[in-house]
């Protein structure tokens, strides 16, 4: 496809460095001074690059407006913060924890002890009767802490508040929960590389610190220190929209999010960055359908502008995010995370082929092969950014997510511009823009792009030779799936590329089956027996708009919050991806068992029936779902 060679040609890489390495140096927390400036930045860009109907949008930020289950941040922009003269923020990125409430002038004298001891002894640490901390709700005021004005010389330090030192391996945010539970008023983790983010809950009227283990060790030294936090809450929650217009209404959609600490040069500047890059380059195409770039918060920006600004669902989108990892100092390829199974579309095929059409900088040794020290994986769909909003059936738009995966300095201070590879973000840009004025109707030949999507869905059928026929049946309802998307795109065809699909997976089915092997293929094969075995209820969606995890935390009673913090707690990542997989596969035509069966075929991941089984009881107990 020559549109890949001509868009990778014309992206400015230069420009692309400079654009990240300028959002690097903003604190972009969703709703903040930081992120505020960020976005006058790309939307003073986005204009300069060529884009129409570029807006900054403002929502309020007061943590009671809700889009759907998506409920608005709370205003925060840290100024500055300090713990005696060991840790200093701004000066120290990532040292302050988002959400860390203000302490009164002149900072509070602190007593610095180990979590277990606090959470042993509550009482002696705390001082007789001290009550903990009352958790703020939005807007009130910052909470009163004992011991601001105290001497040193005069301090009796069962009587000053507790500054808590995380000390075990308990995770972050149960160390956060254990030590307001204890009464202290602050938490010190020196236990994240990075060091890494700590994000507190609006309202806990906490301070927390994410610090070096030599910085907190120095703390525990001193016993007892001096703690000063400034913030305000006055800026909003801004969203960037720019237009690159199509000759009719549909629009396909590029978005990237802005939000993140200082520096997070790849999660996601990079992201950002390339979307300014991709303007760019697509500056005077036009097609059948605009392009509509989308910079915001992530997960609540995006939720914004779906339900307040965009007129329709986009026909198909790309998400950039974490696009310019230097593969081998952070340690992954380049991930396309593919449209989730119910709405597989083209745009997985599409983004797949772009990938492997992108310029190799070397060729083999008898130069018949071209090759290229840079890797990359298609991966199933997990739904960790915005794209989870788009590929809901609510919203109905079949969406790929472009990023790098393991990152071994994501979410720390170490996600610094010496991560960045030139090269690799120009790639990832390369992918998003090829993809877009495909989509949109600038490039490429209708016969060409169908067979892109019937190789596409052939090679999922493959995949299932000796396979299971419940997964033959399933990936070819993903194969004429991609198909179906193709043609709502470009128009249907005569019939000739379902019918030699379907012949595909037939022949597949003849293919004799491999022995199962392992506990995990037992399981699965169970799940589908029980999917297959007598007919229960189905299971009916009744929650409003995309599925939203945290949304539905809120709405679970206290045992199913529990029991989601626990999934969370022992395997953060892959019980996201299974929660949002089973989420999907309430449609209203599957039972309990379908759902399950069908997640652990979407997700690559085997599905413990107990697990399914426990997440939609918390999912009908919460009102978000019915049997019927």
């Amino acid at each position: 496809m020559n549109v890949v060679s001509e868009i990778h040609a014309a992206f400015d890489v230069r420009q692309a460095v400079e654009d990240v390495a300028e959002l690097a140096a903003l604190d972009r927390f969703q709703a903040s001074d930081g992120i505020q400036e960020a976005a006058e930045y790309v939307a003073e860009r986005a204009e300069r690059a060529g884009l129409d109907d570029v807006r900054l949008h403002r929502f309020p930020a007061d943590g009671g407006r809700h889009w759907w289950s998506f409920r608005a941040p709370h205003s925060w922009t840290p100024v500055r913060a300090a713990i005696d003269d060991v840790v200093r923020y701004p000066e120290q990125p990532f040292a302050l924890a988002s959400g860390s409430a203000p302490t009164p002038p002149g900072g509070v004298l602190a007593r610095v002890a180990p979590l277990t001891d606090v959470i042993a002894r509550p009482p002696a640490i705390q001082g007789a009767g001290s009550p903990a901390p009352a958790v703020r709700g939005a807007g009130s005021p910052a909470p009163a802490v004992r011991g601001a004005g105290s001497s040193a010389s005069a301090v009796q330090g069962a009587d000053l508040p507790v500054l808590a030192v995380h000390d075990s391996d308990l995770p972050v945010p149960v160390a956060v929960e254990q030590a307001a539970r204890a009464g202290a008023f602050g938490l010190v983790t020196g236990r994240l590389p990075g060091p890494g983010r700590v994000e507190l809950p609006p309202g806990s009227g906490l301070v927390a610190f994410s610090v070096t283990p030599e910085q907190a060790a120095e703390l525990l030294r001193r016993g007892t220190v001096r703690v000063e936090v400034e913030t305000h809450a006055r800026a909003a929650m801004p969203v960037v929209t720019g237009l690159l217009p199509g000759a009719e209404a549909d629009e396909v959609l590029l978005s990237a999010h802005l939000c993140h600490p200082r520096p997070s040069v790849n999660d996601n500047a990079s992201g950002a960055a390339a979307l300014l890059g991709v303007a760019r380059a697509l500056a005077g195409r036009r097609g059948r359908r605009g392009v509509r770039f989308v910079w915001g918060p992530e997960f609540t920006g995006m939720a914004a502008y779906l339900h307040d600004v965009a007129g329709r669902p986009p026909a198909a989108a790309v998400n950039v995010d974490m696009a310019g990892q230097d593969q081998r100092r952070c340690g992954g390829p380049l991930i396309v995370e593919r449209s989730p199974d119910h709405l597989p579309g083209f745009v997985n095929a599409l983004a797949e082929h772009v990938v492997a059409a992108l310029p190799q900088a070397a060729r083999s040794y008898s130069g018949a092969v071209a090759c290229d020290t840079w890797a990359w994986r298609a991966t199933p769909f997990v739904g960790a950014s915005d794209h989870s909003l788009l590929v809901d059936a609510s919203v109905g738009c079949p969406t790929v997510t472009l990023g790098h995966w393991p990152d071994r300095f994501n979410h720390s201070a170490a996600d610094t511009l010496d991560k960045l590879d030139p090269a690799e973000l120009r790639r990832t840009a390369t992918v998003a823009g090829a993809c877009a004025a495909v989509l949109a109707g600038m490039a490429g030949e209708r016969d060409e792009l169908e067979g892109i999507a019937v190789d596409w869905a052939a090679a999922r059928l493959l995949e299932c030779r000796g396979g299971a026929p419940a997964l033959l049946r399933h990936r070819t309802a993903v194969a004429l799936g991609a198909l179906d998307g193709f043609e709502a795109l470009f128009g249907p065809g005569d019939g000739t590329a379902r019918a030699w699909l379907t012949g595909l997976a037939d022949h597949v089915a003849l293919v004799p089956r491999k022995p199962a092997e392992g506990d995990e293929a037992a399981e699965g094969d169970k799940l589908v027996e029980r999917a297959e075995a007598a007919v229960t209820p189905v299971l009916c969606r009744t929650w409003e708009g995309p599925f939203n995890l945290r949304g539905l935390a809120e709405a679970a009673s206290a045992d199913g919050r529990a029991w989601l913090e626990r999934q969370a707690s022992l395997a953060r990542a892959r019980s996201y991806a299974l929660i949002l997989a089973l989420a999907h596969g309430v449609d209203g035509r599957r039972d309990r068992a379908a759902v399950a069966a069908y997640a652990e075929h979407a997700s690559g991941l085997p599905v413990p029936q107990d697990f399914a089984d426990e997440f939609l009881a918390v999912l009908v107990e919460a009102g978000w779902a019915k049997e019927g």
